[in-house]
């Protein structure tokens, strides 16, 4: 049976990493042991061959309506601001991407959707979120009102068709990032509800991974009932999901790549 991979990064990124970003930055909300993602998550894109890597990009205005400083009901403190450090992913990740995607990231802050190729016959695709300033996005494709949806369902039904082209029989979804139990688990229930029945309406089966080297969650303490870690894994494993690391992910399914010299692109 051929197999193609899939892998999501959700939100691997500076606001969600680092604790000492400015509001002038972009502002930050920095997940506990969230920088133990981000070597992993680098060294997984640069040993993937012919997958597709969908990346997650919060991508807030300054006025969103989550912000504490702009709404009394605000959740959360200013992050990920369109065009400010704070919303580009970590190094570690921003410097495994095609070059011409890390240039658009840089120069074009207003496309909701990127798309790259690499040499190594992957495919990338960023979905930026969270862009509507009076409505949050935790998962990366449906918007938290569950209605309105960011341009991934259009990207799930165009890797479908792809893959159908290319005779995929079976796709195996691979899924990481920050944190596990906000945007990792609402994006992993988008890949239920939209991916995969893309998938099987083009004859493809699919299994799901939850990649936990490349996870990270936002402490219990922090959070209401029903948001724990072990709650939204809880939740991950019922559907079905299994749990794995990038290391058996090599070990058992991904082609490695040989490894090539580094391309680094970061502004002036």
């Amino acid at each position: 049976m051929t197999t193609a991979n899939i892998v999501f990064l959700i939100d691997i990124q500076n606001g969600f990493i680092r604790n000492n970003l400015t509001p002038e930055q972009g502002g930050c909300l920095g997940v506990p042991n969230g920088k133990k993602v981000c070597k992993p998550a680098g060294k997984l894109i640069r040993n993937l061959k012919n997958a597709f890597v969908i990346l997650s990009q919060d991508f807030h205005p300054k006025n969103h309506v989550s912000f504490k400083s702009n709404h009394p009901n605000g959740l959360w403190p200013d992050h990920c601001v369109q065009g400010t450090e704070s919303a580009a992913f970590v190094k570690s990740v921003m410097n495994e991407l095609p070059f011409n995607m890390i240039k658009l990231l840089y120069i074009d802050s207003t496309l909701p959707v990127l798309m790259e190729k690499d040499e190594r016959k992957n495919t990338f695709f960023v979905i930026r979120k969270g862009m509507n300033p009076n409505l949050d996005s935790y998962g990366i494709a449906t918007e938290n009102d569950g209605v309105s949806t960011t341009r991934a369902p259009r990207v799930f039904k165009d890797i479908a068709g792809t893959l159908k082209g290319r005779g995929i029989e079976k796709a195996q979804i691979h899924i990481g990032g920050l944190a596990t139990n906000f945007c990792v688990e609402f994006s992993h229930n988008d890949i239920y509800k939209l991916l995969i029945p893309a998938l099987n309406k083009n004859d493809i089966k699919a299994n799901v991974n939850l990649l936990t080297d490349i996870s990270a969650g936002i402490p219990d303490a922090f959070v209401q009932s029903g948001f724990e870690v072990s709650s939204a894994m809880k939740r991950m494993s019922e559907k079905g999901t299994t749990f794995t690391t990038t290391e058996d992910l090599f070990r058992n399914t991904v082609p490695r790549r040989g490894k090539m010299p580094q391309q680094s692109y970061m502004p002036g």
